[in-house]
């Protein structure tokens, strides 16, 4: 069982975001519990997007993430994990000012098999019931991905309206439709909604900002949808918590209440660094970055003696315009590539050796008659 008074206790320094008076001196601001999931399974499968070996690079990008929160008046990361003692041991040799606070998990409810994508993050699930559960009043849950940076405090009248609506999430269906087709996507939530919904929209895993009392509401709903998306799991084109998430938020949406989108205020920003159409300035100016292509710059962050926002976005910076010399390249040697593939392909399919030890002789005759017919 988690201990809720100890957890009150240990997070009670870190709720408030810090605002500076003309004096620089801190001042109250609104209430919020920042955490992130580092869920370590050595033998599950981990996400596609993430190439490290170390089974505890997503707790060295959570330091980056921490290093930054702290730098820019944010209050300190709560890392939700299923090793709490290992993490503690790992965090042993980071500079104290760094170090998230650690929460040992409770046992999980989900059965999930351990092949499946993105195995690890669909225990952010837990992570939300059993953290929302110890939320103070007046409080949210700023449910954060570790691959992120924090650039500048979140505006404090937008915190103020989620706290009173309850929720923030942030809406990335014009990226997830255009990607992968919006009949596509919506087909998805609808089929992990096990209903039809008013209108459809998918939201992004790396930010969530939620009161207790909607969390309460939110949690059975996941649950349910969870057990659909089990269910379909092999028929779905989207795995992970994305998924029962987002249509738990689309049903609460369509039995009126209101969600605002944080990406819409810049709470939030997406950033892939082969993503070269948009202005790297849009992005400068939202208070957290999403870099799920820079996982490895982050993670090296974590290991310098002294963390620099600066420096890290140098680096981004590098990489976009590179990316803006390649990206033509790129998509010629596509256009060439994919074309003789798809030929190579249709020749393939259009011949069928067949190479047959079988004592059957009546049997190998069948085969070989259905080969000349195929040919």
């Amino acid at each position: 069982m988690l201990d809720a008074a100890l957890l009150r206790k240990d997070l009670a320094p870190t709720i408030r975001q810090k605002n500076l008076s003309a004096s620089g001196f801190a001042r109250g601001g609104a209430g919020v519990v920042p955490c992130a999931l580092v869920y370590v399974e050595t033998d599950s499968a981990g996400s596609p997007n993430c190439e490290s070996g170390n089974p505890f690079c997503y707790l060295e990008q959570a330091i980056t993430l921490n290093r930054s929160m702290r730098a820019v008046g944010l209050p300190t990361l709560t890392v939700a994990t299923n090793v709490a003692d290992e993490v503690v041991r790992y965090l042993d040799k980071v500079d104290v000012d760094s170090r998230p606070h650690v929460l040992q998990l409770a046992p999980s409810r989900l059965d999930l098999p351990k092949h499946t994508r993105f195995y690890s993050a669909h225990f952010k699930l837990d992570m939300m019931e059993q953290l929302g559960a110890m939320l103070p009043d007046g409080v949210m849950l700023m449910v954060l991905d570790t691959d992120m940076l924090a650039l500048r405090r979140v505006n404090e009248a937008l915190l103020q309206r989620c706290q009173t609506i309850g929720v923030g999430a942030f809406d990335i269906s014009d990226q997830e439709f255009s990607a992968y087709g919006d009949g596509r996507v919506i087909a998805d939530l609808e089929t992990v909604a096990g209903t039809r919904l008013k209108n459809p929209r998918w939201f992004g895993g790396e930010v969530l900002l939620a009161s207790a009392a909607f969390i309460r509401e939110l949690v059975p709903r996941a649950h349910d949808c969870f057990q659909r998306y089990l269910r379909a799991i092999h028929e779905l084109n989207h795995h992970g918590d994305e998924a029962f998430i987002s249509a738990a938020l689309n049903l609460l949406a369509d039995d009126g209440h209101p969600i605002i989108d944080l990406g819409a205020h810049r709470v939030v920003g997406r950033h892939w660094s082969g993503n070269t159409h948009r202005d790297l300035r849009w992005f400068k100016g939202c208070s957290l970055l999403h870099l799920p292509g820079c996982k490895r710059l982050l993670e090296r962050q974590a290991r310098r003696p002294a963390f620099s926002a600066a420096h890290v976005w140098r680096s981004l910076v590098f990489r976009h315009e590179l990316n803006r010399t390649v990206w033509p390249l790129r998509r010629w040697m596509r256009s060439q590539v994919r074309p003789r593939l798809q030929r190579r392909a249709n020749a393939t399919a259009a011949r069928i050796d067949v190479l047959v030890l079988d004592p059957n002789a009546r049997r190998l005759s069948l085969l070989v008659l259905f080969h000349r017919a195929c040919r």
